[in-house]
């Protein structure tokens, strides 16, 4: 069996702590060369630190290598996992400012919205160079992408780069075992089948673990009775609207209110979200990037204090472990292995969606690829919501790829949160100009 090199780019983002874990049993495995890369010196070496200790307890010989050049993690890669964004909180707190000045507000913009658009656009341009430089250094490699905006960006490698690539995000597997917890549950007793566009599933099926028989109705029934989807908890993720939305549409849409929002233009209206307990996160963003806040994941790796959320009660609990090496140790010893939520070409996953856009879908690894699995057709509103982003996703990518104004633009007027052209000019010339570096396609 080859020995393996696996090169992680962003280190020192906190998902590096699950990854590590993932290569400590399997024997393919054994005596791969695992790469650690980061620009910030201090999180590398938080990140050499934590791993080391992890791979001690491996079964088998793992080597550690740390570097901070992009080059030398990647050369001769056979699988390259990126966790990267540059400044990331004060960013995200100008993608939601700058269309506020023009009338259009969004709670969050990670991903969509406004927001999620120039998010998108940063993170292509900065990935241009990263898929340069696999194509020179590892041609095939598989690039395993954990940076947002996922739909946007697995759209862009389909669109514009030979590389292989699959998006991962844990929001179907991971909400779900915290969803399992609130309702008196073990993390992994609930199995889920659903499919959408990253970080807005919506619920297809849903069995208890060990049994051949629809658990639909009795989850729903819980989530309606449940104190979870009807009040603001600290520090647990709310799902006050995500109940609004079900009882709209009548399916299930998983992803929490912070997240579905952003795709959700008809989320309450400003003048109501003091009374459900929402509130731009411009401000908070503004404030965690001067503090030099970080992710949950990244906190526990620098060893940072931060408040424990009462869910999951085990944020090492097995289930909850990331997939990446789930899928190496499926493509190189061609077991057949099953994943419930992984972003790739639809295929077929939702029969009324076209085949070639990128969507979060069941999957299966098997043959050398991961591949979608057959789920149903969504209902006409779920499906509008989900096919209107597939066509922005496209024409984002396409955008930022040519570097054209005038598709940009398009874009923000078919955004559904953006209302005139007049907004739509407007934001985009600010963001331009607050993005000028960044945005290195366009043309000053």
């Amino acid at each position: 069996m080859k020995k393996l090199k696996i090169a992680m780019l962003g280190a020192g983002s906190g998902f590096v702590l699950s990854v590590a874990q993932e290569l400590l049993t399997e024997p393919v495995f054994a005596d791969c060369e695992f790469v650690l890369m980061d620009p910030a010196a201090d999180r590398l070496e938080a990140a050499r630190e934590a791993v080391s200790k992890i791979l001690e307890k491996a079964k088998h010989p793992v080597r550690l290598t740390v570097t901070r050049e992009r080059a030398v993690a990647l050369a001769g890669c056979d699988y390259v996992i990126t966790s990267c964004e540059k400044n990331r909180y004060a960013n995200w707190s100008k993608d939601i400012g700058i269309p506020a000045r023009h009338g259009v507000h969004q709670v969050k913009g990670e991903n969509g919205g406004p927001g999620g658009m120039i998010h998108s656009m940063r993170n292509i341009c900065m990935f241009m160079d990263i898929l340069k430089d696999m194509e020179r250094l590892c041609p095939n490699a598989w690039l395993m992408n954990f940076t947002n905006p996922m739909s946007v960006l697995c759209t862009y490698f389909k669109n514009y780069s030979p590389i292989k690539a699959l998006g991962f995000c844990h929001q179907v597997h991971g909400s779900f075992g915290l969803i399992a917890e609130q309702l008196g549950m073990e993390p992994g007793e609930l199995e889920v089948v659903s499919a959408g566009i990253n970080h807005l599933n919506w619920l297809f099926d849903i069995r208890r673990r060990g049994s051949s028989e629809s658990y639909m109705d009795q989850f729903l029934t819980k989530v309606k009775a449940s104190k979870y989807w009807k009040e603001k908890f600290s520090n647990v993720p709310q799902q006050t609207f995500t109940l609004e939305v079900l009882n709209t549409f009548n399916m299930y849409p998983i992803g929490y209110d912070d997240h579905i929002i952003e795709y959700l233009p008809f989320f309450w209206e400003q003048h109501e979200w003091d009374k459900y307990h929402y509130e731009s996160l411009e401000e908070t963003y503004t404030n965690m990037a001067q503090k030099g806040h970080h992710t949950m994941e990244t906190q526990r790796l620098l060893g940072k204090e931060f408040t424990k959320p009462p869910f999951p009660v085990d944020a090492d609990h097995p289930y909850y472990a990331e997939a990446p090496c789930r899928v190496i140790h499926a493509l190189e010893t061609n077991t057949p292995t099953y994943f419930d939520a992984i972003n790739i070409m639809n295929n077929g996953a939702i029969s009324n969606l076209p085949d070639d856009v990128i969507l979060d879908v069941p999957g299966i690894a098997i043959g050398g690829q991961v591949r979608s699995i057959h789920v149903g057709a969504l209902p006409a509103g779920p499906l509008e919501i989900c096919r209107r982003q597939t066509v922005l996703h496209e024409m984002i990518a396409q955008a930022a790829h040519e570097g054209d104004d005038n598709l940009a633009v398009q874009a923000l007027c078919l955004d559904p949160y953006v209302r005139s052209l007049t907004q739509a000019r407007a934001i985009w010339t600010d963001y331009r100009k607050e993005y000028k570096n960044d945005l290195t396609t366009f043309k000053n």
